[in-house]
Protein backbone atom coordinates (compact mmCIF):
# COMPACT_ATOMS: atom_id res chain seq x y z
CA UNK A 1 0.00 0.00 0.00
CA UNK A 2 0.98 3.41 -0.70
CA UNK A 3 1.24 5.79 2.02
CA UNK A 4 -0.67 8.94 1.47
CA UNK A 5 1.62 11.67 1.41
CA UNK A 6 0.85 14.73 3.27
CA UNK A 7 1.21 17.85 1.23
CA UNK A 8 4.00 19.99 2.13
CA UNK A 9 3.36 22.82 4.54
CA UNK A 10 4.03 25.46 1.93
CA UNK A 11 1.46 23.95 -0.41
CA UNK A 12 -1.03 23.78 2.47
CA UNK A 13 -0.29 27.37 3.36
CA UNK A 14 -0.75 28.47 -0.24
CA UNK A 15 -4.00 26.52 -0.50
CA UNK A 16 -5.26 28.04 2.75
CA UNK A 17 -4.44 31.56 1.49
CA UNK A 18 -6.31 30.90 -1.76
CA UNK A 19 -9.29 29.56 0.18
CA UNK A 20 -9.31 32.65 2.43
CA UNK A 21 -9.13 34.91 -0.64
CA UNK A 22 -11.96 32.98 -2.30
CA UNK A 23 -14.04 33.24 0.89
CA UNK A 24 -13.32 36.97 1.12
CA UNK A 25 -14.25 37.44 -2.53
CA UNK A 26 -17.41 35.39 -1.98
CA UNK A 27 -18.23 37.47 1.10
CA UNK A 28 -17.71 40.72 -0.89
CA UNK A 29 -19.90 39.42 -3.71
CA UNK A 30 -22.62 38.43 -1.28
CA UNK A 31 -22.29 41.83 0.44
CA UNK A 32 -22.82 43.56 -2.92
CA UNK A 33 -25.83 41.37 -3.60
CA UNK A 34 -27.23 42.21 -0.16
CA UNK A 35 -26.79 45.90 -0.91
CA UNK A 36 -28.51 45.37 -4.26
CA UNK A 37 -31.40 43.58 -2.51
CA UNK A 38 -31.67 46.36 0.05
CA UNK A 39 -31.70 48.96 -2.72
CA UNK A 40 -34.37 47.00 -4.62
CA UNK A 41 -36.43 46.71 -1.40
CA UNK A 42 -36.09 50.48 -0.80
CA UNK A 43 -37.16 51.23 -4.38
CA UNK A 44 -40.18 48.90 -4.11
CA UNK A 45 -41.26 50.47 -0.82
CA UNK A 46 -40.82 53.97 -2.23
CA UNK A 47 -42.69 53.07 -5.39
CA UNK A 48 -45.51 51.43 -3.39
CA UNK A 49 -45.75 54.51 -1.17
CA UNK A 50 -45.92 56.82 -4.18
CA UNK A 51 -48.52 54.57 -5.81
CA UNK A 52 -50.62 54.59 -2.63
CA UNK A 53 -50.46 58.40 -2.54
CA UNK A 54 -51.42 58.67 -6.22
CA UNK A 55 -54.30 56.20 -5.76
CA UNK A 56 -55.59 58.04 -2.68
CA UNK A 57 -55.44 61.36 -4.50
CA UNK A 58 -57.12 59.89 -7.59
CA UNK A 59 -59.96 58.39 -5.55
CA UNK A 60 -60.38 61.60 -3.56
CA UNK A 61 -60.67 63.45 -6.87
CA UNK A 62 -63.20 60.86 -8.08
CA UNK A 63 -65.17 61.18 -4.85
CA UNK A 64 -65.25 64.94 -5.29
CA UNK A 65 -66.36 64.68 -8.90
CA UNK A 66 -68.88 61.97 -8.12
CA UNK A 67 -70.20 63.96 -5.17
CA UNK A 68 -70.68 67.01 -7.40
CA UNK A 69 -72.44 64.90 -10.05
CA UNK A 70 -74.68 63.31 -7.43
CA UNK A 71 -75.49 66.72 -5.94
CA UNK A 72 -76.36 68.06 -9.40
CA UNK A 73 -78.53 65.02 -10.11
CA UNK A 74 -80.28 65.42 -6.77
CA UNK A 75 -81.03 69.08 -7.54
CA UNK A 76 -82.42 68.09 -10.96
CA UNK A 77 -84.62 65.36 -9.48
CA UNK A 78 -85.87 67.65 -6.72
CA UNK A 79 -86.74 70.27 -9.35
CA UNK A 80 -88.64 67.62 -11.32
CA UNK A 81 -90.57 66.64 -8.19
CA UNK A 82 -91.32 70.31 -7.46
CA UNK A 83 -92.57 70.83 -11.02
CA UNK A 84 -94.75 67.72 -10.92
CA UNK A 85 -96.06 68.74 -7.51
CA UNK A 86 -96.98 72.21 -8.76
CA UNK A 87 -98.61 70.83 -11.92
CA UNK A 88 -100.55 68.29 -9.85
CA UNK A 89 -101.58 70.68 -7.09
CA UNK A 90 -102.96 73.34 -9.47
CA UNK A 91 -106.00 71.29 -10.57
CA UNK A 92 -106.60 70.37 -6.93
CA UNK A 93 -106.46 74.06 -5.96
CA UNK A 94 -108.91 74.85 -8.76
CA UNK A 95 -111.14 72.02 -7.58
CA UNK A 96 -110.91 73.27 -3.99
CA UNK A 97 -112.01 76.73 -5.09
CA UNK A 98 -114.99 75.22 -6.89
CA UNK A 99 -115.89 73.13 -3.86
CA UNK A 100 -115.53 76.10 -1.49
CA UNK A 101 -117.73 78.17 -3.81
CA UNK A 102 -120.24 75.29 -3.82
CA UNK A 103 -120.12 75.09 -0.01
CA UNK A 104 -120.74 78.84 0.26
CA UNK A 105 -123.58 78.63 -2.25
CA UNK A 106 -125.06 75.64 -0.40
CA UNK A 107 -124.75 77.46 2.95
CA UNK A 108 -126.48 80.52 1.50
CA UNK A 109 -129.15 78.27 0.04
CA UNK A 110 -129.65 76.45 3.39
CA UNK A 111 -130.04 79.78 5.24
CA UNK A 112 -132.41 81.14 2.64
CA UNK A 113 -134.40 77.88 2.67
CA UNK A 114 -134.60 77.78 6.48
CA UNK A 115 -135.86 81.38 6.52
CA UNK A 116 -138.41 80.54 3.84
CA UNK A 117 -139.56 77.44 5.73
CA UNK A 118 -139.85 79.29 9.05
CA UNK A 119 -142.06 81.91 7.46
CA UNK A 120 -144.76 79.35 6.72
CA UNK A 121 -146.99 78.97 3.70
CA UNK A 122 -149.13 82.10 3.97
CA UNK A 123 -147.08 85.25 4.08
CA UNK A 124 -143.78 83.72 2.97
CA UNK A 125 -145.17 82.01 -0.14
CA UNK A 126 -143.16 84.25 -2.37
CA UNK A 127 -139.95 83.45 -0.39
CA UNK A 128 -140.65 79.70 -0.72
CA UNK A 129 -141.28 80.09 -4.44
CA UNK A 130 -138.09 82.15 -4.87
CA UNK A 131 -136.07 79.64 -2.85
CA UNK A 132 -137.40 76.61 -4.76
CA UNK A 133 -136.76 78.30 -8.08
CA UNK A 134 -133.23 79.27 -7.03
CA UNK A 135 -132.46 75.75 -5.72
CA UNK A 136 -133.59 74.08 -8.93
CA UNK A 137 -131.64 76.61 -10.98
CA UNK A 138 -128.38 75.85 -9.10
CA UNK A 139 -128.76 72.10 -9.68
CA UNK A 140 -126.87 70.81 -6.66
CA UNK A 141 -126.26 67.38 -8.27
CA UNK A 142 -124.26 69.04 -11.03
CA UNK A 143 -121.52 70.05 -8.61
CA UNK A 144 -120.78 66.49 -7.54
CA UNK A 145 -120.57 65.08 -11.08
CA UNK A 146 -118.43 67.98 -12.27
CA UNK A 147 -115.88 67.64 -9.47
CA UNK A 148 -115.57 63.84 -9.39
CA UNK A 149 -113.12 63.32 -12.32
CA UNK A 150 -110.85 66.15 -11.18
CA UNK A 151 -110.46 64.71 -7.71
CA UNK A 152 -109.76 61.12 -8.77
CA UNK A 153 -107.34 61.85 -11.65
CA UNK A 154 -103.97 61.72 -9.87
CA UNK A 155 -101.50 60.29 -12.40
CA UNK A 156 -98.81 62.71 -11.20
CA UNK A 157 -98.72 60.93 -7.87
CA UNK A 158 -97.78 57.80 -9.81
CA UNK A 159 -95.04 59.73 -11.64
CA UNK A 160 -93.60 60.87 -8.30
CA UNK A 161 -93.63 57.29 -7.03
CA UNK A 162 -91.85 56.07 -10.20
CA UNK A 163 -89.15 58.75 -9.80
CA UNK A 164 -88.70 57.75 -6.17
CA UNK A 165 -88.44 54.02 -6.96
CA UNK A 166 -86.04 54.64 -9.87
CA UNK A 167 -83.49 56.54 -7.83
CA UNK A 168 -83.74 54.83 -4.43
Amino acid sequence: MKETMEPEPEVLLQEARENVEAAQSYRRELGHRLQGLQEARRQIKESASQTRDVLKQHFNDLKGTLGKLLDERLVTLLQEVDTIEQETIKPLDDCQKLIEHGVNTAEDLVREGEIAILGGVGEQNEKLWSFTKKASHIQLDRWMTTLQPKITGSSSVNVLQIILRTYM
